[in-house]
């Protein structure tokens, strides 16, 4: 079976775990868990107890809003709860969302991270130990004097994926993640051009063989026959993140500006249907997987020429949940051991 993945997006947390055990039964790779309305590291808690051998992973947690001891306990746990099965997906977050919902300075996101993911490992791998670990950065400056943990991890290496859009993030994942972890609106081309060089370039710097990072990409997937149904809900989810200046890379590689510019205005007087309708269909099918089954089953194979895990997600925003669970039982059904 060709490796996907599946974005965990339900209404409810035992919504949820229920999506996460079909996945599995579909014979799937792996479940992501965001973080926006919930927290990730909750949400795997709960599939981790409805499944026995698929891969979860968080896409992402935001590592900035919790201390690396904290992201460290928790991977561990989240390990130990799946026995061996956890992925820790990290994300740096938007500037402004760090700094105005969470009141956390964002800093130099790139420097950080690298220096987040460190302090990370030195306690996944050591904690048990009683060895001295510390840590001197720009950002952190640890030491674990007095910390012993009593019992050790479940693994000693949890893989870290890091999450990225700009060239730099990217080329951050290639020297010192396990894998890459690309968001909906890295395109095609845009991973082609843009995210895999990076990707290898770190890796090439860190003195690791090329494609020792696993890539990975969420692509938003909407199968139906009804084409004109499966555009809207893709447009949707486009329109939302087209208003994330953080994204605005993609969006500008493929001349988008002016129908981000009319999308943005169009947010901020809350009309969501002035947002959808400024999505034009070369848009969505540029950020979107959209079609009849085997439309959809091409164009995701497409993507496996550059990444080694596409993890479909199905539209989700500006759209009710039924609508969601719709698309999802329909990726289950095509992409379940395909």
């Amino acid at each position: 079976m060709k490796k996907v993945g599946l974005i965990l997006d339900a209404n409810t947390i035992n919504d949820i775990a229920r999506l996460a055990s079909e996945a599995e039964s579909a014979g799937f790779d792996s479940v992501w868990a965001t973080e926006l309305y919930r927290t990730s590291f909750q949400q795997i808690a709960a599939a981790a107890h409805t499944t026995k051998s698929i891969r979860l992973g968080t896409a992402v947690a935001f590592v900035f809003v919790r201390s690396p001891m904290t992201m460290a306990l928790t991977a561990m746990d989240l390990d130990e709860i799946s026995s061996g099965r956890f992925l820790l997906g990290l994300g740096t977050g938007a500037k402004r969302t760090n700094e105005m919902w969470h009141g956390i300075p964002h800093g130099k996101p790139v420097t950080r991270i690298k220096e987040c993911i460190e302090i990370i490992r030195g306690f996944v791998s050591g904690s048990h130990t009683g060895e001295l670990f510390e840590f001197n950065g720009e950002y952190y400056d640890i030491s674990t004097k007095g910390y012993h943990r009593a019992f050790k991890p479940h693994r000693t290496e949890i893989p870290v994926f890091l999450a990225a859009v700009g060239g730099k993030m990217a080329q951050a994942s290639g020297y010192i993640a396990d894998g890459y972890l690309g968001h909906v609106v890295c395109s095609f081309k845009y991973l082609k051009e843009v995210v895999c060089p990076s990707v290898e370039e770190g890796i090439m710097k860190s003195g690791r063989k090329p494609g020792s990072v696993e890539k990975a990409s969420i692509i938003t997937c909407a199968i139906s026959e009804d084409r004109k149904a499966a555009m809207r809900a893709a447009k949707a989810t486009i329109a939302f993140y087209a208003t994330v200046r953080t994204y605005e890379p993609p969006f500008r590689l493929h001349g988008f500006e002016a129908q981000t510019a009319k999308i943005r205005d169009a947010f901020f007087k809350k009309d969501v249907d002035a947002m959808i309708e400024n999505v034009s269909d070369e848009m969505a099918e540029t950020f979107a997987v959209v079609g009849n089954a085997a439309e959809c089953v091409a164009k995701v194979d497409k993507y496996r020429e550059i990444i080694d895990l596409p993890i479909l997600s199905a539209p989700h925003y500006y759209i009710d949940f039924e609508e969601v669970k719709s698309y999802q039982k329909v990726i289950l059904e095509v992409f379940g051991n395909y």
